[in-house]
């Protein structure tokens, strides 16, 4: 059964580190070139690749404020004066909406005792043990809970609070999560999607967060295995202006950096002063000569890694599912011409000198010459894998079978695989969350990509876009394959 996505805020998930500038970038045989706001330095600070939420052994369990109780009408009031008393226990109460991961709780705020209600205690219990306690400051009359495991029975209990002191706990509230859910992440236009990602994904506290040109598909394709392996987001802008809605995103993440990919063709200098302040830390502008370069630039996030990932930069559909599979298994994604290497590409592969490249998609991607010409310039000997099916849905499955061996993974991301916007910000959400991106015509999903999401029998799916994207029967025909 479909839901639609609730909105979910964060909280601190890792501490502030220091962080240390390698000049890394200075090391490449071919120049890479830091825009001027950057600094003269062209090195960028060291990153920490993040654990991948999915092998995480800590629950991140979050209860997240439901729509707020109306002005004027915070509580059920007493009609005659009384003594201040803390308020009634809750009575009322619904189990709104269950997935496989979250679950959607509703109630009627008790009598207030004389004091208004100025929050809510919860405790989330299963198995018959008390699993998480947390309080929530606010006159609220609905929460999310975020965090939960698939398949399992729960019940959470609600206790008003106000200046006299908590109620007491309501009864216990039961239900029981579902096997598999399919939850739709969407906004306006593609830019509030990509924001809408990152607040299901990211908690506050980030030490990156990555701002790309959403109307064109280069320099966010390398940012997205970015955010994938060290865990941020990729949010999205016009060239010229950014949205309120990215500002306020960045503002709740926190990030240590922010980076900018692209020059300032892409990402005007008004657009990342404006986002640059949101970083901690700091801010730079990742940003070649053109798209390859770029990339190149970007790969030196990395201080070593045995693999990357080589993928076309003239076309986005390899590389969508591919930055998904890179930032899982913590590599770069270089770019490169169908039938030619470029030098900065080839500098880049003699720079981290890797064990083994993985290109995607086939020959008519990226041909052989440029195969052996890659192999070449790492100058190691590396194995190199190519992952290619007969078009693009077929080519994202066999990322997938390859990145993703074992079943029951914790979420798939499907997206739209006629256009890039929407699968940008998953596929660096794929990486970080431990799950594939898997692409689909509008109306109808190949049978390849069904047979996958069988066999992946993912705890979650999560469709990225409106129906002008992904369209219902879509969805219907992923419910068929998990039901």
């Amino acid at each position: 059964m479909m839901k639609e996505k609730p909105m979910s805020t964060r909280m601190p998930r890792r501490a502030s580190a220091a962080a240390v500038a390698v000049a890394l970038a200075a090391s490449l045989s071919v120049p890479i070139a830091a825009q001027a706001n950057s600094s003269d330095d062209p090195s960028l600070p060291a990153l920490t690749p993040e654990q991948s939420a999915s092998q995480s052994d800590s629950q991140k369990l979050r209860f997240v404020p439901g729509p707020k109780v109306e002005p004027g009408k915070p509580s059920v009031k007493t009609s005659a004066p009384q003594a201040l008393a803390a308020p009634a226990p809750i009575t009322s109460y619904n189990v709104a909406a269950v997935g496989s991961t979250w679950a959607g709780i509703e109630w009627v705020p008790p009598t207030d005792g004389g004091s208004a209600i100025t929050g809510y205690q919860f405790r989330l219990s299963s198995g018959g043990q008390v699993v998480e306690e947390a309080t929530i400051n606010e006159a609220i009359s609905s929460v999310i809970i975020y965090g939960l495991d698939p398949d399992t029975a729960y019940s959470v209990e609600i206790a008003a609070i106000n200046a006299e002191g908590p109620a007491p706990f309501s009864a216990p509230i039961p239900f029981t999560t579902t096997h598999n859910s399919i939850d739709r992440i969407f906004g306006q236009n593609r830019f509030e999607t990509a924001v809408r990602v990152s607040e299901d994904t990211f908690p506050a506290g980030v030490q990156a967060a990555f701002v790309a040109n959403g109307l064109n598909f280069p320099d966010a394709l390398a940012a997205a295995a970015a955010g994938g392996t060290f865990g941020g987001p990729v949010l999205l802008t016009a060239p010229t202006s950014v949205t309120q809605g990215v500002k306020d995103e960045l503002s709740l993440l926190q990030p240590e950096y922010v980076f900018v990919a692209g020059g300032t063709g892409s990402v005007s200098e008004s657009v990342y002063n404006q986002v640059a302040a949101y970083g901690t830390v700091g801010a730079d502008r990742v940003a070649g000569v053109d798209r390859f370069e770029t990339a190149a630039y970007m790969s030196t996030l990395w201080e070593s890694t045995d693999t990357v990932y080589l993928a076309s930069g003239i076309n986005y559909p390899d590389a969508l599912s591919g930055a998904a599979a890179a930032g899982f298994n913590g590599n770069p994604v270089l770019l490169t011409g169908r039938d030619s290497l470029p030098a900065v590409t080839a500098a880049a592969l003699s720079h981290h000198a890797p064990s083994r490249i993985v290109v995607l998609g086939g020959t008519g991607s990226v041909s052989t010459t440029v195969l052996n010409q890659a192999k070449a310039a790492a100058g190691t000997n590396p194995t190199v894998q190519r992952l290619a099916g007969a078009d693009r849905y077929q080519t994202g499955v066999a990322i997938s079978k390859a990145t993703f061996p074992d079943t029951r993974i914790p979420v798939l991301y499907v997206a739209s695989g006629a256009g890039f916007a929407d699968a940008l910000a998953g596929a660096a959400a794929a990486g970080y969350n431990g799950g594939p991106m898997l692409l689909t015509a509008q109306g109808s999903m190949s049978a390849a990509v069904l047979a996958e999401i069988d066999r992946l029998d993912p705890v979650r799916v999560v469709v990225l876009g409106g129906t002008a994207s992904v369209s219902d029967a879509v969805i219907a025909q992923i419910d068929g394959v998990l039901g």
